[in-house]
């Protein structure tokens, strides 16, 4: 069976990215987990032999290869030199690409078609029942949520990927987050709603407690599962903003703005902001305080449409204008307010050309007297207000550095908290931007104030200069300034929040991606300044990291809101879920005395550790908001043993039905092998497998990647398995086909010099021993014109799948649609592999998502294909999502059948997986999983089971001498269904 090998989210720069000169022009660094056994607290001196030691060797590994740095990747946008993830850079953007070609966008048409024949099918009353199998009906059967509704990391893991040493608790992407205004102190009476990027809008009602209870409450009713903006208005009533607006290639956008007025019980779409947000994502949302009629949106670019990876870097055609709209009907109508010059879609380009200059990401009213002001910031402009005290409309108030410029679009990003104080109204706010060498010296965050702006708009903003602000941040470092002088490293446009909680205008927080020079060096001056709080009006900043135990919060900040009764109780949301700094500050300067350091790192730790929190708490237990892959299973063990990779938060083991992490990074494919339980692989982003040849144990992780590494060209995530037949062997795809043939090499050497966490990574070793199958001049199976002119234009593997009846026949498929068989792929001479092509211009151009191959014939098979027909009429290629094939080893030529999608309609499929037993087909989408009969001869198809919520399913995993089928999903986590 197979499971998605191209799909998710990754991360950017690890703990390596500074202290191996080590530097991807992809923009942010995100956090890795991995659990472990607890160690000592490394705020204190004790470990830093032990951690000088290790840096030094993975400073070695990164010098001669950015592979581990890649580990911590974040679909942030920027790649190389185009200014944002190119469709092979950005997983999102290439699951995007693969639905849409061979057009270069989804038009909304083609997912209002896909949706209401996904609906469709979801209310038949008519389910299948398969003619081989005993009379079960298949709806009924019920999926089973495997969760993690929070998944735990053990100590020794997460200190390597943070300053911290706890163990932690992590969920996915947490983007936005509402505290009720009635929330108190008192138990079980502070109610909190957060947004995830993949998982909807969840709710709690005592978020004071150590260990929260959460529900999910927008499930079929809010059709999107990302995300952007919460916000109550003054009657209580709680407004919810889909689509996500951070600048990342997996922003998913939105389908509108909904409201709840129950309490997050029942929601309504709030109708006029549809024509306005639709393929866009609404990133603020203001309600006027003295009328609940009165209501603002911020609409920014992102990536996806109305399910959690539909829609993608493309901008589809007609979708409005991205900025500031405002409705005085009760969202009845919305009307643009302030539209600045914006990117427009060059559909010729790699990516569309288009990038966030003019997206409106923030939004407060502000109201001194009769009159609501309105203060708005935008993508690479600044922050431009609506008042009297300038006359009518809006004008500018403060100038980003990007200054609108269409070269800085992908760069600048600017957010900003009013902090009212008596009769005058201060402002903080951050811009940025990114250090050398992505933009040059003088092009990093800052954070400015103002303490009354109370004042015309000349007065602020003057000829292009920001005239009445105080510049607060400083590049020299053991200056009070140093602290947030580039605050949010190379991922503003993802993650910069300001904020300054109501009633206490001294306090105002910072947050960012991790500072990883300041925590992976042997002399560390912070424990990492995710976040960071001022009391003295931004002056001098403090490191809310890590806690006094050692509890570390996980990087990328988004989000974060205070309680109405302490300023100093403060919910924060990052790519690890949420997460509460619990009121109480500890004063650990001493540390700084055993961490050798001196002169300005010396007078910087004291002051970031002179207050850090007493206590941090994870609030993610019981948040299932991850966002899985792909999930495999160990052949033995077929439903207690499962490895599943996820999107910013690791890979993760289930065992026994408990989930950890067991490596960390970007987690994509991986693998069990069917003759030794022990030996399991993992990949993360651009083919970088690791090996263990000790179960699931974190500390036995190695590398194998070094043949492969941007070796040729390649999907996101590479598709890689094992063989089910031949031991110790094997295979890759990227451009060609790789194999190994002892689990990537000789383990004494790779556990001794490749181990992600203590290997010495010595120039004379290699790890891992891949080579290429069938290698030659234009032979490559993705774009080598041996095989054809045709379906090749930015083609590689996609989807490989070895045939379980035999030694040697292995399955192919392309990004572009092309499909090879070889029968001798386990030839002992990779040069002999013989590879032939089987498809012709009768099968689709587009993305093979999926091959499963029959147990009992290996020349037999079931292919899937993403992307829409709609497009593929326009180009005048084939139309078609499911196909049956058998092959001829004789011949060389297939058979196959016409497209059995049937009443799926132009749904791009995902993934497929075949009950052999019962001839059931099973297919993933944006929308579910289906299932139809008689190997879906009858072209019918139904709901596969019952009870799996309304999400995307990137990959299907099936065990049929186990009767099971699992499901990976984007933002629930992972779900299992018993077969009849």
């Amino acid at each position: 069976m197979n499971t998605p090998r191209w799909l998710t989210r990754n991360h950017l720069l690890s703990h390596l990215r500074i202290a191996t000169a080590v530097t991807l022009t992809s923009a942010a660094a995100a956090m890795a987990v991995v659990a472990a056994n607890n160690s000592s607290l490394s705020l204190s001196g004790k470990s830093a032999g032990k951690r000088e030691a290790k840096l030094a060797k993975l400073e070695v590994r990164s010098v001669r290869n950015k592979a581990l740095a890649n580990h911590f990747k974040t679909l942030i946008g920027r790649n190389k030199s185009s200014g944002e993830a190119s469709p092979t850079d950005g997983l999102a953007q290439e699951a995007y690409d693969n639905r849409a070609y061979p057009a270069k966008w989804i038009a909304l048409a083609q997912r209002k078609n896909a949706r209401a024949a996904a609906n469709a099918i979801l209310t038949k009353s008519n389910p299948i029942v398969s003619p081989l199998a005993l009379p079960v009906v298949l709806p009924t059967a019920s999926w089973v949520d495997l969760g993690p509704s929070g998944v735990p990391a053990s100590g020794l893991v997460v200190n390597e990927s943070t300053a911290g040493t706890s163990p932690n608790i992590y969920s996915g992407r947490t983007t936005a987050i509402a505290v009720d205004p009635t929330c108190t102190a008192a138990p079980d009476s502070c109610t909190v709603f957060v947004g995830a990027a993949g998982g909807g809008v969840w709710k709690t009602t005592n978020a004071l407690a150590a260990t929260p209870s959460w529900s999910q409450v927008s499930d079929g009713q809010i059709p999107s599962n990302a995300i952007g903006s919460l916000a109550f208005d003054a009657s209580g009533n709680l407004y919810a903003g889909t689509g996500e607006p951070n600048g990342s290639s997996d922003s998913e956008a939105g389908v509108g703005l909904y409201k709840s007025t129950d309490g997050g019980s029942t929601w309504t779409l709030v109708s006029g902001s549809t024509a306005v947000a639709t393929d866009r994502s609404i990133g603020a949302i203001a309600i006027d305080p003295a009328d609940p009629n009165h209501i603002f949106i911020g609409t920014d670019v992102a990536r996806h449409g109305s399910s959690s990876v539909n829609g993608g870097r493309f901008t589809p055609p007609g979708a409005a204008q991205v900025g500031l709209y405002e409705s005085t009907d009760g969202g009845a109508t919305f009307t643009a307010a302030k539209i600045l010059a914006q990117d427009v879609v060059a559909p010729g380009t790699a990516n569309g050309g288009d990038f966030f200059r003019g997206g409106c990401s923030h939004i407060e009213l502000y109201r001194p007297a009769t009159e609501t002001q309105v203060y708005a910031s935008f993508f690479d402009y600044g922050i431009f207000r609506r008042s009297t005290l300038d006359g009518t409309g809006f004008h500018q108030i403060f100038g980003s550095l990007g200054a609108g410029s269409v070269g800085l679009s992908s760069f600048f990003r600017t957010e900003f908290s009013l902090a009212p104080n008596g009769s005058n109204l201060r402002i903080y706010v951050g811009d940025g931007g990114a250090p050398p060498p992505t933009l040059p010296d003088g092009f990093q965050a800052r954070f400015f104030r103002v303490d009354n702006a109370n004042v015309p708009s000349s007065t602020l903003f003057s000829g292009g200069a920001n005239v009445g602000w105080t510049l607060l941040s400083s590049s020299t470092p053991g200056t009070s300034g140093f602290s947030s002088f580039n605050y949010c490293t190379t991922q503003c446009t993802y993650d910069m929040p300001v904020y300054s909680p109501p009633g206490a205008p001294n306090i105002v927080y910072i947050g960012g991606g991790m500072q990883y020079d300041e925590i992976f060096t042997a002399h560390r001056p912070s424990n990492g300044r995710a976040v960071q709080r001022s009391e003295d009006a931004g002056v001098n900043f403090t490191d809310m990291t890590v806690d006094n135990n050692g509890l570390s919060r996980h990087a990328d900040q988004h989000a974060m809101a205070a309680t109405p009764f302490n300023p100093d109780i403060l919910f924060n949301g990052d790519d690890g879920g949420i997460w509460r700094l619990n009121g109480t500050f500890t004063n650990a300067s001493t540390q700084c005395n055993s961490r050798g350091l001196t002169g300005a790192d010396k007078t910087d730790c004291v002051m970031w550790l002179l207050k850090i929190p007493t206590s941090i708490t994870s609030l993610n237990d019981g948040l299932g908001t991850l966002q899985y892959q792909s999930l495999s299973l160990n052949p033995a063990s077929p439903l207690n043993d499962l490895l599943g990779g996820t999107q910013d938060n690791g890979t993760h083991a289930f065992s026994g039905g408990n989930w950890f992490v067991t490596v960390f990074g970007d987690g994509g494919q991986s693998g069990i092998s069917a003759f030794n339980p022990n030996i399991r692989f993992h990949n993360y982003f651009e083919a970088e497998p690791d090996v263990n040849f000790h179960g699931d144990s974190e500390a036995w992780w190695d590398y194998i990647g070094d043949p492969l590494f941007e070796a040729e060209p390649q999907s996101f995530y590479i598709p890689m398995i094992f063989d089910p037949t031949v031991n110790g062997t094997m295979f890759a795809g990227l451009d060609f086909v790789w194999r190994t043939t002892d689990n990537g090499g000789n383990q004494a050497t790779l556990d001794a010099h490749c181990n992600e966490l203590s290997g010495d990574f010595p120039s004379n070793v290699t790890c891992g021993d891949w080579v290429r199958l069938a290698a030659g001049k234009n032979k490559a199976l993705g774009d080598g014109k041996f095989w054809g002119n045709d379906k090749l234009s930015g083609g590689y593997v996609a989807a490989t799948e070895r045939a379980p009846g035999d030694n040697g026949t292995l399955w192919v498929g392309t990004r572009r649609g092309r499909v090879f068989v070889t029968s001798n792929a386990n030839e002992a001479n990779a040069n002999k592999v013989n590879f032939f092509r089987i498809d012709t211009p009768s099968q689709p151009t587009r993305f093979v998502s999926g091959i499963d191959v029959d147990p009992s014939n290996p020349n037999h098979a079931f292919i899937s294909y993403s992307g829409y027909n709609a497009y593929a009429t326009a180009a005048s290629t084939a139309l078609g999502h499911i196909f049956e094939v058998t092959y001829d080893p004789a011949t060389h030529v297939a058979t196959w059948s016409g497209d059995l999608a049937g009443d799926l309609g132009d749904q791009p499929i995902t993934d497929i997986a075949v009950d052999w037993s019962t001839h059931d087909v099973f297919v993933s989408t944006d929308f579910g999983v289906f299932v139809s009969g008689s190997f879906g001869s009858s072209h019918a198809w139904v709901a596969a089971g019952t009870g799996l919520p309304p999400v995307a399913v990137y990959g299907l995993t099936i065990n049929v001498g186990s009767r099971v089928l699992y499901a990976a999903s984007h933002g629930r986590g992972a779900w299992s269904l018993t077969l009849p």
